[in-house]
């Protein structure tokens, strides 16, 4: 409980207010410092107790679909080449329209695995507490569909 693991901050390109499109690449990505291993040292007399948690992947909700990030992402920053890429976007396949407001629910969780050291008067030098989520953080993004006339 007094270990303050991050609170996903959510960012999307395109950037709401403004809509993605159907088949148009998402990126998805989170502020590099909330991707920082956590450590927190507690002590009673001589005996000294160490949690460490290190983030591990960012599991994505995007309502139409899901996706898991094993980083923090790249941030898409204007005027980037078209050729550029990132290890973490989502793909739509279909229109907000029908959804709450017109947009698709995101939220971010980022799952950290969990382990601890203790030193001085233990039962056990460390062990792995698993994997441990941070709170979930909630956007919100439009999706529209981009049609092609072809004149001949």
């Amino acid at each position: 409980d007094q270990l303050d693991l991050a609170v996903p901050e959510i960012h999307i390109a395109p950037d709401p207010p403004l809509a993605t499109y159907v088949g148009l690449e998402t990126w998805l990505w989170l502020p590099e410092g909330q991707w920082d291993s956590l450590s927190l040292t507690v002590s009673a007399g001589a005996t000294s107790v160490t949690v460490t948690a290190e983030p591990v992947r960012v599991d994505w909700n995007l309502t139409e679909g899901t996706t898991s990030c094993t980083s923090a992402g790249r941030p898409w920053v204007r005027g980037m080449s078209s050729s550029a890429q990132t290890d973490c976007s989502y793909t739509f396949s279909t229109l907000s329209d029908g959804q709450p407001e017109g947009k698709y629910a995101v939220s971010a969780t980022i799952a950290y695995s969990a382990t601890w050291t203790c030193s001085g008067a233990c039962l056990s030098n460390n062990g792995d507490l698993g994997e441990v989520p941070s709170l979930t953080s909630n956007d919100a993004i439009e999706v529209d569909e981009r049609q092609s006339v072809v004149v001949q």
